[in-house]
């Protein structure tokens, strides 16, 4: 049955009516009058709404949508009464976008309402936003508790938080019982009101839009097509904006959205960082607000500020509970006597860095630097080894988030997009560029790397291999059906074979002339797991939970498997001299007896400073490789330190404190080492032999 729904949108203070407001059932749109009245036709057995796009320079003061109820009749109106806001219409304003909090009851793990709570309290200080924006994924599992949990933390804090649905916002709904063509959001519209809406604020229009498609009945993803296409084709064409969705957009979405004045898409869902732009819009992905994200970005959030145009996008750290971090201008600790290191020199690169280690060419440094905001200068930059001074630095489409390769003149990059770049290793020049098949929808977290004169990139959805010189596509094979979740383990040259961790699925050696698969390994290997570490005729990885796994790399056939870790897996690893020595999410340092898998000695490192391991927070991790130098083991810390153990003992013979938490393994050099920090300060220390 149809009705006809009759109301108007007013001024609360002067009582004059709205005109031009939008109103929506969540499928047609009407305009209000002159005088704000309204005439909607609603089905009460479908639609679940009245709601209104609150204009620029208002608030809604009971709410901006009121629910249909059945036996509704038309002489039951809705009206909606505004109250003027005047900062909702300045053209300068600042929204951060958080997401993925995945609140829950009970359990340690993931979030509780007190922690969701205290961190949006710690982000109103910081960042001084006008709104929030949450991106879905509200809760884990979409139970009314857990909903209300989420509603009661964001009360706590005065700036307007404005939620989007995403899927395990439904899913108690979807997985106890019902059909497979019911729509899953009644839980998140009895607490929280539409699972999609728009609003403008400051001359810009706001869309939330549900793209998980499968939590939505057929009929209801149609009348939520039509609501949202008509929505954006209402708006003027010089208004600006912005998109809100939880799961990464496909092209096909992100072109039918350039048919509109579309300049900004945010979404989560994959716990990882990602920014680039697609025509006149930038896309961004954030981390998880409440624990270290999949690709071990620290927990945070994205700023956009909005200015006369545009927007500047930047994505911030939210340091872990309890932890105060020093200035860049804080002296460096450093305690290195005993084994003869001093500073030579340090600088401030551009932006920066991650978990690429630098990579030597010559006599100088190539380093992937982090940049997750737009405008961007990320990229790769070359640094003189004598000075540290920039050579050159050469734009990248997005970030390159692992390792370049050189050889023959030519550093090889991949950007998180897809993008392969050979630039000229002198100068920084473009030579080639090609894009992975489904670019920019890839994910790419592994290094590119080259062999007999073939550049060889890719991740868990297809590797290609090219000729160096002239970027000619020899094969390309396609593994799953996309690069889920962020990996930065990196293939691996052996004789023939290229050798791939595919997480989630296990081993692979391709034939590096055609592509075929020559032998495969299923084992428990998962997307935070280090690249394998070739030794002899060898493979080590980190196999199942808490294993560590050697396989004969020509063949894959298992040789010995351990369960030896006190960990789930390792970050780390490194084989020399008969021992195995590997780093853990938890913190520690371990050497091994390669033959036995005896446990020679442990260290520890501290609390680390920012939160990225994956769904954990306030926990001492370890991110980057051990690295071997002299008769020293590396060990880098997210505690923001650089140990230098005893590799036989396991005794720490010196110490340097950065305060900023180091990912990236440094990189050796003769007698000497670069390191880099994850706030772009690099350093080079010598080792002076009359110390010694």
């Amino acid at each position: 049955m149809t009705i006809e729904v009759r109301g108007r949108v007013m001024d609360e203070l002067s009582g004059r009516g709205l005109g031009g407001v939008l109103v929506s059932n969540g499928e047609q749109i009407v305009q209000t009058d002159e005088e704000g009245r309204y005439v909607l036709a609603v089905e009460p057995e479908v639609h679940r709404f009245v709601f209104v796009t609150v204009p620029d320079g208002f608030r809604a003061i009971s709410g901006f949508y009121s629910s249909i109820r059945n036996g509704m009749g038309a002489h039951d109106g809705v009206d909606f009464g505004l109250a003027s806001a005047p900062e909702r219409a300045a053209r300068e304003f600042t929204l951060v976008q958080i997401t993925d909090t995945h609140v829950v009851t009970e359990g340690d793990m993931l979030t509780s309402g007190e922690v969701f709570a205290e961190a949006l309290q710690q982000l109103v200080r910081e960042a001084d936003p006008d709104l929030i924006v949450v991106s879905g994924d509200l809760t884990n599992r979409g139970e009314l508790a857990e909903l209300s949990r989420f509603r009661e933390a964001q009360e706590t804090v005065s700036t307007p938080v404005f939620p989007l649905f995403g899927g395990h916002d439904g899913n108690e709904e979807r997985y106890e019982g019902g059909s497979a063509d019911n729509t899953f959001t009644r839980n998140f519209d009895a607490v929280l009101g539409p699972s999609y809406y728009s609003f403008d604020w400051g001359g810009r229009h706001f869309a939330f839009y549900p793209n998980e498609q499968s939590f939505f009945s057929l009929a209801d993803q149609e009348r939520k097509e039509v609501w949202f296409w008509a929505d954006l084709a209402l708006q003027p064409a010089d208004r600006e904006i912005v998109v809100v969705v939880h799961t990464p957009p496909p092209v096909s979405f992100l072109e039918a959205l350039s048919r509109y004045n579309v300049r900004l898409v945010l979404h989560g869902h994959c716990h990882s960082s990602k920014v680039f732009s697609y025509k006149e819009m930038v896309v961004a992905a954030t981390p998880a607000f409440c624990f270290g994200g999949i690709d071990t970005s620290p927990r945070g959030y994205r700023v956009a500020r909005f200015g006369e145009e545009g927007a500047e996008v930047e994505l911030c750290a939210h340091k872990s509970t309890g932890v105060s971090l020093p200035s860049r201008d804080t002296p460096v600790e450093i305690a290195f006597e005993e084994i003869g290191l001093h500073l030579r020199w340090e600088q401030q690169l551009p932006e920066g860095l991650h978990r690429a280690a630098p990579v030597q060419a010559g006599d100088r440094l190539l380093l992937s630097l982090r940049d997750e905001g737009y405008p961007t200068s990320n990229g790769v930059c070359c640094i003189e080894v004598g000075s540290g001074d920039l050579v050159w630095h050469a734009r990248t489409d997005a970030t390159v988030k692992n390792s370049v390769a050189v050889d023959d003149g030519i550093c090889a990059a991949v950007s998180v997009t897809g993008r392969v770049y050979a630039l000229e290793e002198a100068s920084g020049r473009l030579v080639w560029h090609v894009n992975l098949p489904e670019y920019p929808d890839r994910w790419i977290y592994t290094s590119p790397v080259i062999a007999d004169g073939t550049l060889y990139a890719g991740a868990k959805a297809g590797y290609a291999a090219f000729d160096l010189k002239t970027g000619e596509q020899q094969w390309y094979v396609p593994v799953e059906d996309s690069d889920n979740w962020a990996c930065y383990a990196s293939p691996q040259v052996y004789e023939d074979l290229l050798i791939l961790l595919v997480q989630r699925r296990g081993l692979m050696a391709l034939n590096r002339q055609s592509g075929n698969v020559v032998w495969e390994q299923q084992i428990g290997v998962e997307y935070p797991y280090p690249t394998p570490v070739v030794a002899g005729d060898l493979l080590v990885s980190g196999g199942d939970s808490s294993h560590l796994t050697a396989l004969r790399a020509i063949s894959g056939e298992v040789v010995w498997d351990k369960p030896i870790l006190p960990a789930g897996y390792p970050t780390g690893l490194l084989v020399r001299d008969g021992l195995i020595y590997a780093t853990t999410p938890e913190g520690e340092a371990l050497c091994f007896d390669f033959n036995s898998g005896a446990l020679l000695w442990q260290f520890q490192t501290g609390v680390g400073l920012l939160d990225m391991v994956p769904y954990r927070r306030g926990v001492r991790s370890i991110l980057a490789a051990p690295v071997h130098f002299e008769d020293c083991l590396l060990i880098c810390g997210c505690d923001g330190c650089l140990y230098a153990l005893d590799a036989v003992s396991g005794e720490c013979r010196g110490r340097a404190a950065f305060g900023s938490p180091i990912t990236a393994p440094p990189c050796v050099w003769g007698d000497g080492l670069f390191l880099g920090t994850y706030d772009g300060r690099f350093f080079y220390f010598e080792r002076v032999q009359d110390l010694i």
